[in-house]
């Protein structure tokens, strides 16, 4: 369903309260709280089924229980019903484009624990499903540490190709020195990867065989302590 201009969500909606602040960074609530500002980008309300449509993982109740809770702490609402033969179909609209967390909103000490406390899940879950899938290729584990041609050392877990590829998965982190030069050039390939990536799911998260997949993209001047 297509909105008024009158109906439009705000540009920008700043937190007022904890429970605002609690439901923007829950990792589970962002993944409706997406679907809502996509469609209000476009204009659009939409319903809870086309938002299950849409994150298949998620179920209809637990979407329609974040949704009554995102419409109660005003962060979302109800822009009309449908009528049907049953019960009319609710659709929902995002307050507003964008929102904004302060960080006195919060209940981390510092950015830093709230940088922690945001990532770990992502971390954490991709840990879970490569070790995971390690397990389900072999039973035989071990780690691998070796140098390649140019002196740089590489540390592998989990059961390895006959050339001695990762079997499940890829992952790297470490250390490196670089260039300010490469670390601008650096910068912007992850963010033209992160673009790709996203026009990706664009296009194919509908597709019969699409799965759910933890991405991450990392680099920061800094040192490991």
């Amino acid at each position: 369903m297509t909105l008024p201009a009158e109906m439009l969500p705000a540009e920008l909606m700043v937190a007022q309260t904890p429970e605002q602040a609690r439901l923007l960074l829950d990792t589970h609530y962002q993944k409706v709280l997406s679907e809502l500002i996509g469609a209000a980008l476009k204009g659009k309300a939409i319903s809870a089924s086309e938002i299950v449509r849409r994150t298949p993982e998620l179920s209809v109740k637990p979407v329609h229980h974040k949704l009554t809770r995102l419409c109660a702490a005003g962060l979302a609402s109800v822009a009309a019903e449908q009528k049907r033969g049953g019960r009319p179909i609710k659709l929902y609209w995002a307050s507003a484009k964008a929102y904004r967390v302060p960080f006195e909103l919060t209940k981390a000490e510092d950015m830093g624990a709230l940088f922690d406390e945001l990532h770990r899940p992502y971390f954490a879950a991709y840990v879970r499903h490569i070790v995971r899938r390690q397990m389900e290729l072999s039973s035989e584990q071990a780690v691998l540490i070796k140098t390649s041609a140019d002196g740089q050392l590489s540390v592998n877990y989990g059961p390895l190709s006959r050339d001695n590829r990762p079997m499940a998965g890829y992952g790297t982190i470490g250390e490196m020195r670089l260039k300010p030069d490469t670390h601008t050039e650096l910068e912007q390939r992850l963010r033209d990867l992160k673009a790709w990536v996203l026009g990706r799911e664009a296009e194919e998260m509908d597709a019969p065989d699409a799965e759910a997949c933890i991405v991450g993209l990392m680099f920061a001047v800094g040192r490991l302590e």
